[in-house]
């Protein structure tokens, strides 16, 4: 067979960039489904593929700093500037997402405690940032590449072996903020980290493993040619997969279950190989554990290789490509649909239009929008793959779009705080001048500033002409009445 014998040295990895390429389209039909789908109607299947979303984008991002930080004479390609720059802006853009706002009034007076330790929650992106430091610190201590590929499968191995010891109860509670995600995801002070680095850092641990095996078999030349070919790698990975996830799913229940109850000191545990931990805490850790780590890389190592191989034998068509758009442009297409999501589609006055509330829409209306958001999505990937071509002009537009940023920053937000300031009894926020604008309507203070009477929260929105439909007043009085308790 042609494609079983050709070994030509890789130029680029088709199989991974069609990967994180799909991992971006199922990453935006994880947000919509999530926010619009009706509870209940969302069957366990996709509930599985959704969550393996994540875990391929975190291990495509291994991948590509195996391939990216050793060149093929084995020397290591500086840190400095460009890599440090790349992941300083994504740390940038990660923390952003999280901030209290983007404007000047969102930092100041509409500032909350509680939003200021949202800043610090540990999401993916701040997870690929920490994670892709510790393996390019690792690779500048080996400063070898095959060495570095045996290391990074080490770590891929011991992070799921520790981390369920990590997340026992009240282990990092109380540790400076900045860092207390990086631990585990147990809550602690109203704020709970997404993508703690016990154990996702094993997914681009892993992906640094893959690609150090991929460039020593595939792009390093011996006389010319790869060592492997590419059909082949592909059918290995395939097997490995199947290997991870047949001892994953076989392994997990007796790895997470098995052993004894204890009873000490009138709390039982099981001690078992994961270690002694509660009831309460087992299903804390359920994904934690090495074979539950093992099964889901099976499942995108399996994906990956199919992908592959399709993009090995597919007809090469003219013009664009969404899928390798949307790989190339993951964090723009991140940020966009996020944005697009929580701050456009799910902001009041939207909803008041549409009725797209949370979880408001069944199947028929959910696919709609997914495969609208999706397709805005990849449109605007394509378009700014081609807008890259010209950098004189992609350089004008970041301009623009900093200076427009910069503009609203200073002038956003101010109309909010003008809003509560007249109507203090509508706020969900605990915003520090509530209670002074409560005085100054003759209100009587609260602990926090909120109002505790449905009918004044009901009077205000009725002479600021806001309509509510009887489940939202149950839903308001609800909230409200839940605040003194």
């Amino acid at each position: 067979m042609p494609a079983w014998s050709d070994l030509t040295p890789s130029k680029r990895c088709d199989w991974i960039d069609q990967l994180r390429g799909w991992a971006v389209i199922v990453m935006i039909e994880v947000h919509v489904v999530n926010v619009w789908l009706h509870s209940g109607l969302r069957p366990e299947w996709l509930n599985y593929l959704n969550g393996l979303v994540a875990p391929s984008f975190t291990m495509a991002a291994g991948y590509s700093l195996a391939i990216s930080t050793f060149r093929t004479d084995g020397t290591l390609r500086p840190f400095w500037p460009d890599t440090a720059r790349r992941l300083g802006f994504i740390l940038l853009c990660a923390y952003a997402l999280h901030a209290p706002g983007l404007t000047a009034a969102d930092w100041t007076v509409l500032n909350t405690p509680q939003q200021a330790r949202e800043l610090f929650k540990v999401d993916v992106l701040q997870c690929i940032v920490f994670s892709l430091l510790i393996l390019q610190a690792l690779a500048r201590l080996v400063r070898h590449p095959l060495l570095f590929t045996a290391v990074a499968l080490a770590v891929a191995v011991f992070v799921p072996l520790v981390s369920p010891y990590l997340w026992a109860t009240g282990v990092a509670d109380g540790l400076w903020l900045p860092i207390r995600g990086l631990f585990n995801g147990n809550p602690d002070r109203g704020v709970q980290a997404l993508f703690p680095l016990f154990p996702w850092l094993a997914f681009p641990a892993f992906g640094a493993f893959l690609g150090g095996l991929y460039r020593h078999l595939r792009v390093v030349s011996s006389e010319g040619r790869a060592r492997w070919s590419e059909l082949r790698f592909l059918s290995a990975l395939a097997i490995l997969g199947a290997v991870l996830l047949a001892w994953g799913q076989a392994a997990q229940e007796s790895w997470l279950w098995g052993g004894r109850w204890i009873q000490q000191n009138g709390v039982w545990m099981l001690h078992g190989r994961a270690g002694a931990f509660t009831y309460a805490e087992l299903g804390n850790i359920a994904n934690t554990t090495l074979p539950s780590v093992a099964a889901r890389l099976g499942w995108i190592l399996m994906g990956g290789a199919a992908l592959g191989a399709v993009e090995l034998i597919r007809p090469r068509w003219s013009g664009a490509n969404p899928i390798k758009a949307a790989s190339n442009e993951s964090l723009l297409l991140y940020m966009l649909h996020l944005n697009l999501l929580f701050g456009v589609l799910l902001a009041a006055p939207v909803i008041a239009l549409t009725g797209w509330g949370w979880g408001s829409l069944g199947w028929p209306g959910t696919l709609l929008l997914t495969a609208a958001i999706i397709g805005l999505n990849l449109w605007a990937g394509v378009a700014w793959q081609g807008v890259r071509e010209t950098p004189e002009f992609m350089r004008k537009l970041q301009r623009g779009g900093v200076a427009l940023l910069g503009g609203w920053f200073l002038l956003g937000g101010w109309w909010t705080v003008r809003h509560f300031l007249r109507s203090p009894e509508l706020a969900k926020e605990p915003y520090a001048f509530l209670n002074a604008a409560r005085a100054r309507k003759g209100l009587p203070p609260t602990p926090d500033g909120l109002c505790r009477d449905p009918e004044e929260y009901f009077r205000e929105a009725e002479r600021r002409n806001k309509r509510l439909s009887p489940e939202a007043r149950a839903e308001v009085a609800r909230q409200i009445l839940a605040r003194s308790r």
